[in-house]
């Protein structure tokens, strides 16, 4: 299944609505390809915990508001309830294999010692384990040898590979709580769910007029504090933001085959030639070259 199809910027919700496996078996495995087509996936955030090899390619990787550049052969771990996104740089591409998994599979809805001293405190994010593995990480090797048998048992689906599929989640958890890097902090999680209703907000209301004071409001700060808070946090205004969004909606607009025209004012634009300048911006083509490009532009 090729996750850029349920990308967040296609939904109008900041939590994704992909469903993960199901009651009994709750992990699903992904392949993702961001191209100048789809340069990024935008800030999202899901309950299951999610675990990422990059395959070819490279990105910047926004996770908790941190940046980490990720290049071909590292490794990605994504926490619960964690906002994060990705972007390539222009004209690059990125492939990636992704294993997405509850962690009750794992038994975290069961009381014992494992669940009170692990899986717990990586629900509530008071543990805290290292992002992004590098390939001169020396528990590499060990995470790596374990996430290809993973890969491999899962596509295999031999006799008893559900059982093989969980002890080697259990395995790679393991080795990521003993990493050095692996943190103990607080549950102080306030940024993350204001900054949660926020782009909730801007990704439900972006094709209308959104005013600062709004989404102030929602963070219980003044709008000028509320301008310095999202730039501290997501690295770019708010107002860049918001065109940024609109653009990556329009551009799926295009893709679908609706006019240049129809797709600016459906996103929020009302003047075309304001939307052309930041198209050119985003993209580096414009719209019209944007409709003409083939399905995949860069081959790995």
């Amino acid at each position: 299944m090729d996750k850029s199809s349920e990308h967040p910027e296609m939904a109008r919700d900041l939590k994704e609505k992909a469903k993960h496996g199901d009651a009994l078996f709750p992990l699903e495995r992904y392949t993702t390809l961001l191209s100048p087509l789809i340069p990024e996936f935008s800030i999202h955030w899901h309950p299951e915990m999610e675990f990422t090899w990059i395959q070819k390619g490279q990105a910047a990787y926004s996770i908790d508001f941190q940046e980490y550049p990720a290049a071909q052969g590292d490794f990605i771990c994504i926490q619960p309830g964690i906002l994060h996104s990705a972007k390539i740089p222009f004209r690059g591409a990125m492939v990636s294999d992704s294993f997405v998994f509850d962690l009750n599979f794992l038994g975290s809805s069961s009381t014992d010692i494992c669940t009170l001293r692990y899986l717990s405190p990586l629900m509530d994010g008071s543990l805290k384990l290292p992002p992004v593995i590098t390939r001169d990480d020396e528990h590499y090797p060990k995470i790596m040898k374990a996430f290809t048998a993973l890969s491999r048992i899962h596509s295999q689906k031999q006799l008893g590979y559900e059982l093989e599929v969980k002890a080697l989640l259990l395995y790679l958890l393991n080795l990521l709580i003993t990493h050095p890097k692996t943190r103990q902090k607080g549950t102080n999680n306030s940024r993350s769910q204001r900054l949660k209703a926020v782009f909730d907000f801007i990704h439900e209301h972006y094709t209308e007029e959104i005013r600062t004071d709004t989404l102030a409001k929602l963070c219980c700060i003044s709008p000028s504090r509320f301008m310095h808070f999202f730039k501290e946090a997501n690295g770019t205004t708010f107002n860049q933001y918001l065109n940024q969004y609109r653009i990556r909606q329009s551009a799926l607009f295009l893709r679908q085959g609706k006019e240049i025209s129809q797709a600016a004012y459906a996103c929020g634009f009302n003047n075309l030639p304001y939307f052309y300048k930041r198209f050119q911006e985003y993209y580096h083509m414009t719209p019209r070259k944007f409709q003409q490009l083939p399905e995949i532009t860069t081959v790995l």
